[in-house]
């Protein structure tokens, strides 16, 4: 993973913990599943990363 991927991924969870933070602040209520939600979150870029790769690799 190059260092634009980590960099763009960095950027995408301070976003989502922005906002959480956010919700908690104006609600007052903290959601159980938010380790869920990073991880899912961060599984659905790595295969999208890993499906780009394979796509350029056979294009290139």
């Amino acid at each position: 993973m190059g260092n634009h991927q980590l960099r763009n991924l960095s950027i995408l969870l301070i976003i989502m913990a922005i906002f959480d933070i956010y919700k908690y602040f104006t609600s007052g209520i903290v959601v159980s599943d938010l380790i869920y939600k990073y991880i899912f979150v961060i599984g659905v870029f790595l295969i999208t990363c890993f499906i780009i790769y394979v796509i350029s690799r056979r294009n290139g």
